[in-house]
């Protein structure tokens, strides 16, 4: 008789293999759990920078006051109740006055840690933090800064540098720590080179030279990234070379994001996020298609035609080709006369300009200079015809009035204009909302934002997710629909 076996793993195959798989997971969990920490830390520092921006915002629009304009030195005993008023302008008082849902948590040595016990102990080596007063905002993030802030400004126009960061801004620098007393509470560091207090010194970001402390620079309206390590955190992500700041300054590098598992660059002239498929299309984060034609020439939404970098040169309207002059779409009927794509006529002047049927003047161009109506000559201001009144107010062609406010701002309607007529916010049922990307929005605490009628939450993936399911980007620039 055939004696039947039965096949089994011997007891040291079992535990042979357990080993493997142990061995396995201690190389790969840390990493996977880096990469997570990497992300959430990143995630959150550009939002805790985007609330100190607009507390910046929030105190130029109402007192007239940036970071360039501190002037009263802080200490632990005066911090939790300090104001704008009677000119005390502080850090202290700056925070208390515009940021919302904000508790200010005292001086190092006094903060608590993570069990609320032991004292909290943030490990940052670029400068010293010994007086450092803390601020705690609703998301749990912390802001650190020097009682000696005062005067933190570099000038209009001016560059950042190494030289101003080190010394006429050594007292205004900071740091955010993204999770608050929780661990590691350890200040990013530049994975090669040496992490310094620089403005012209790039460094690489890895998961493993990666904190959750991120110094940061008050200066004038605006926070910024203070050491090259912060800054190449803040610009790319880990793991790649960055540019400095003085660099990043002058030369802005391209918007790229992931969305939806694709990357995606920002092309100015398709206002839009776009990736590139593999049959030489381009497709944006939203949907739209960019088809290449024999020529070379891209076919786009409402039948806009582009070039390979994406900028508008012509479109196809009404079975009519309009091309490009200036910033206006036109096409030629003969005897120097064009006609644009809503019916308008250009004729040809006696100063080499051209008159437009509506009375608008442009120049040979097609640079719109302004319009005669009624009489009167309006300026042309980013799309307004508007011209100057003797109590320093503006009248449109239309007929609106633009009143001059104690701030130097235009006002129509409760909506906010600069000089050049750009928006700058509106004030609705009550309440200021800043013009961002063609959105009206204002910040309502923990990196939330709300519209007219819609919220705006910051997702896992770092994006504005609306309460209708679209996203934008850190700007308010649409990316697409979840």
């Amino acid at each position: 008789m055939n004696k039947l076996k039965e096949k089994a793993f011997t007891l040291s195959e079992i535990i042979i293999t357990l080993g493997i798989i142990g061995i396995v997971a201690a190389l790969t969990i840390p990493t996977l759990i880096q990469n997570s920490n990497s992300k959430k830390f990143l995630t959150q520092f550009k939002k805790s920078i985007s609330t100190l921006n607009q507390a910046a915002i929030g105190a130029q629009a109402q007192y007239d006051l940036d970071y360039s304009l501190l002037t009263q030195i802080n200490d632990d005993a005066t911090c939790k109740s300090d104001t704008l008023a009677a000119g005390k302008y502080s850090l202290c008082g700056l925070f208390n006055n515009t940021l919302a849902g904000h508790t200010y948590i005292g001086k190092y040595g006094n903060v608590k840690g993570a069990n609320a016990s032991t004292p909290y102990s943030a490990n940052v080596t670029s400068f010293s933090i010994e007086n450092f007063l803390f601020f705690s905002f609703a998301d749990g993030a912390i802001v650190a800064f020097n009682p000696n802030a005062k005067g933190c400004g570099i000038g209009v126009g001016q560059t950042l540098t190494t030289e101003k960061l080190t010394n006429s801004l050594s007292n205004c620098i900071g740091f955010i720590d993204v999770n608050g007393p929780t661990p590691p509470n350890k200040e990013v560091q530049c994975a090669e080179v040496t992490t310094t207090i620089s403005a012209n010194t790039t460094c690489k970001v890895t998961n493993g030279s990666m904190g959750d402390i991120f110094p940061v620079v008050f200066h004038d309206g605006a926070v910024e990234p203070a050491t090259n390590a912060s800054l190449a955190a803040f610009l790319g992500g880990n793991g790649k070379e960055n540019l400095s700041l003085e660099e990043e300054s002058t030369v802005a590098p391209p918007k790229k994001i992931t969305f939806k598992g694709n990357d995606y660059e920002y092309y100015d002239g398709a206002n839009a996020y776009i990736r590139k498929d593999s049959n030489g299309n381009y497709i944006s984060a939203n949907g739209d298609v960019y088809s290449k034609n024999s020529n070379g020439i891209y076919s786009g939404p409402d039948g806009y035609l582009y070039d390979e970098n994406l900028n508008v040169i012509g479109r196809n309207y009404n079975g009519y080709s309009f091309s490009y002059k200036g910033d206006v779409l036109v096409r030629d009927v003969g005897n120097g006369v064009y006609k644009g794509q809503g019916g308008m006529t250009y004729t040809p002047n006696s100063n080499g300009g051209y008159n437009r049927s509506d009375g608008a003047v442009l120049d040979s161009n097609f640079n719109i200079l302004g319009q005669n109506k009624n009489g009167n000559w309006y300026d042309y201001k980013n799309g307004f015809f508007v011209k100057e009144n003797a109590d320093g107010s503006y009248s449109g062609s239309d007929g609106k009035v633009y009143t001059k406010d104690s701030e130097g701002r235009y006002v129509n309607n409760n909506t906010y204009y600069d000089k050049d007529m750009n928006i700058v916010g509106e004030i609705y049922k009550g309440n200021w909302f800043d013009y961002r990307s063609g959105l009206f929005v204002r910040e309502v605490g923990d990196g939330t934002y709300k519209g007219h009628s819609m919220t705006y939450k910051m997702n896992d993936d770092g994006y504005y997710e609306r309460s209708d399911g679209n996203v934008y980007d850190d700007e308010f620039i649409f990316i697409g629909h979840k």
